[in-house]
């Protein structure tokens, strides 16, 4: 089940931000006159009133007051939009403060595992999700003899030494993966991505191609045209894919596979 908690704090971060910028506009109007505007129209132009809500009366604003006109007009705009954002604020405050959605997965993860197996949960926890996940097999490619040995910290043969760190850094965050899983990419075959992820909070399924001997033409060329065949499929980058770089000159950094799997593979 997605939870959308920093989404609605992300919202209420904003909503913060315009009120704040409310409150600040409305400074600029104290010196006006407690007076409405009302409007009308005579000979097809519209026609600006001063209205007092204490007398109930109303007169004319001529040309020459149009200036203090638009101001009013401004900030009864701002007092309406600055009473809608306190309420907004007020509403999903509260509702942040009592937001959690995984609460409905603990029900399930909290029960015993005799209970668990006479249970149907409404809602697939994640706990099941990774596991049905890892259970999933797959015929991996396979090595030649005379190709090096990289091993992660949980024993998966990897292919280089860039892969290697980014096999250890998902290992040790506990990020699911699946190393060269098969993958059909429609208009260029069967295709093995370096890694194919999940993020164990969302459920959702990364594919993680790093990209190594950028500053090789021949390489460079080959992967341009694989990047296209996956964006023609649907893998964007930011969206389900994760793509890094490197040359000779510019090797890759363990910064930038932090960053990669904190923003898209271990956040909700």
């Amino acid at each position: 089940m997605d939870n959308y908690r920093k989404m609605l704090e992300q919202q209420l971060k904003e909503i913060e931000g315009m009120l704040a910028r409310s409150n600040k506009n409305l400074e600029n109007y104290k010196d006006l006159p407690d007076q409405r505007i009302d409007i009308g129209r005579s000979n097809g132009c519209d026609q600006y009133y001063w209205v007092d809500d204490q007398t109930k009366k109303r007169r004319y604003a001529g040309k020459n007051e149009m200036e203090m006109v638009k101001k009013a007009v401004q900030r009864d705009y701002e007092k309406a939009v600055n009473k809608k954002l306190d309420k907004c604020h007020s509403h999903l405050k509260r509702l942040v403060m009592h937001y959690d959605i995984s609460e409905i997965d603990r029900v399930y993860t909290r029960m015993s595992d005799a209970r668990k197996k006479l249970v149907i949960p409404i809602a697939e926890p994640a706990e099941l999700i990774i596991k049905k996940w890892k259970e999933v097999s797959y015929e991996p490619m396979g090595f030649d003899t005379e190709t090096a040995t990289f091993l992660s910290d949980n024993g998966v043969r990897v292919r280089s030494k860039s892969e290697l760190i980014i096999a250890n850094a998902l290992e040790k965050k506990a990020v699911p993966y699946r190393y060269e899983y098969p993958l059909d990419l429609k208009g260029f075959g069967i295709i093995r991505p370096d890694f194919f992820c999940l993020n164990p909070f969302t459920g959702k399924e990364y594919v993680w191609e790093h990209f190594g001997m950028m500053d090789n033409i021949a390489y460079a060329n080959r992967n341009v045209s694989k990047i296209e065949a996956y964006i023609r499929n649907g893998f964007l980058q930011g969206k389900n894919m994760i793509m890094t770089f490197e040359t000779s000159q510019h090797p890759l950094s363990s910064n930038i596979i932090k960053t990669m799997i904190e923003q898209y593979l271990f956040t909700t």
